[in-house]
């Protein structure tokens, strides 16, 4: 026999009259020595239920990521607006999102993005803080945590910089936190670069301005993915070295991301501890792209990727991704770098090869021999670092070509 929970608005009199009444009618029935087993068994089986019920909710709340474009049917001024089921009419589903460069087209948007809830819709947007015009074709990867410990910061604008204090960031120099801009609380507009750094002797996590010389706008408010928690990411943090920056981008070596076009991840700058090699103000917008093989962070105006830059990366449990990407071509692409023909080869035919440069802009294009491989003449190109976007059957693959 199951004991009923109690009917909200019952009086702790009204709670044990009927449990005395539920007593007595199985002391009747059972005995005492049958009321007591008895009794046992049904708490025994609520609290496995319960026990059962808490394991399975954990076990749901894990972290999600999808890629947005930006398409003249989703844009509306400065903003392109989301439609996702866990976001279309929720209002409290903070979100992360980074710039990813190439998504069915290469296109940057060297303009800071901010989140927020439109309540006429009950859908959720990414907008430029600036007020510029969304860029068509634009794409972003929108993280969604649900496990992941976020936290809304707001900043009093007395300063450019704004302590975090939470138990599970204080004291820990090696946290890895991405963050988002969120415009709803307050109405506010910040359309600043922000990154993050440890005060060693506070003890405690800043984001700052890039920008030092101005300080954060009074209400401008901050939605910081601060812990992996339960939400199943893999968070870690990346420098750009010598050996992996190539002109305005640092490829991520990584398992998380490697091979893995649809990982999507999300980062933020990291200017870390004073001392550190990594102390590098960097007043850029940043994304990211996969160029075939990893994923690199890129910055948005293409100015050089300076070294010894740091970064946080998150990046969700790949099997939870909500959205898929195009399907792989397999293309690959010999030799690279050349300095003057390149032959590609894919898994099906190849029917069209597009060369774009680092400002996103096509400089050639080619179509294919319905063959599974095809050479190209790139010499007129001038040197330096490439695209190649190869369409083969129905899937579409892009790869970094390098001409010399």
């Amino acid at each position: 026999m199951v004991i009923p929970s109690s009917k909200k608005g019952d009086s702790p009199l009204t709670i044990t009259r009927q449990y005395l009444l539920i007593i007595k009618t199985m002391r009747a029935t059972f005995g005492v020595s049958n009321l007591i087993n008895n009794l046992k068994l049904s708490i025994m089986k609520t609290i496995f239920t319960f026990l059962s019920m808490l394991l399975f909710t954990v076990a749901l709340a894990q972290d999600k990521v999808f890629v947005h474009t930006a398409t003249a049917s989703n844009i509306s001024a400065a903003a392109t607006i989301l439609d996702h089921p866990d976001l279309n009419g929720n209002g409290s589903a903070n979100f992360i999102v980074t710039h990813n460069l190439e998504n069915g087209g290469v296109q940057y948007n060297d303009h800071v993005t901010g989140t927020f809830y439109s309540t006429s819709l009950s859908q959720w947007a990414v907008f430029n803080e600036d007020g510029t015009d969304m860029v068509e074709g634009s794409s972003y990867n929108i993280y969604i945590p649900d496990g992941g410990k976020m936290i809304n910061v707001e900043a009093d604008g007395s300063s450019y910089e704004l302590q975090l204090n939470d138990p599970d960031i204080n004291g820990n120099p090696n946290a890895v936190m991405v963050y988002a801009t969120y415009w709803n609380p307050n109405s506010v507009y910040n359309d600043n670069n922000h990154g993050f750094y440890y005060n060693s002797t506070e003890n405690r996590w800043y984001i700052y301005n890039e920008e030092t010389t101005v300080d954060i706008p009074a209400g401008a408010v901050f939605s910081i993915l601060i812990d992996e928690g339960t939400g199943g990411a893999t968070a870690f943090s990346h420098s750009a070295t010598a050996s992996n920056i190539v002109s305005n981008y640092t490829i991520i070596d990584h398992p998380s991301l490697n091979g893995k076009p649809n990982a999507y991840p999300v980062i933020a700058h990291n200017w870390g501890t004073g001392g550190d090699a990594s102390n590098i103000v960097m007043d850029n917008t940043f994304g990211v792209w996969y160029d075939g093989s990893n994923w690199t962070i890129y910055t948005e105006d293409v100015s050089p990727m300076p070294e010894n830059a740091k970064f946080n990366v998150y990046v969700a449990d790949p099997t939870l991704g909500v959205e898929e990407n195009e399907t792989i071509a397999a293309v690959s692409s010999y030799p690279n770098p050349t300095n003057g023909k390149v032959t590609f080869t894919a898994n099906e035919a190849i029917s069209t090869i597009a060369i774009y440069n680092i400002l996103g802009q096509e400089v050639q294009q080619v179509s294919g021999n319905n063959s599974n491989a095809f050479t190209m003449d790139i010499s007129g190109l001038a040197s330096g670092n490439y695209i190649a976007k190869v369409q083969a059957g129905n899937a579409v693959q892009s790869v970094k070509l390098i001409k010399i």
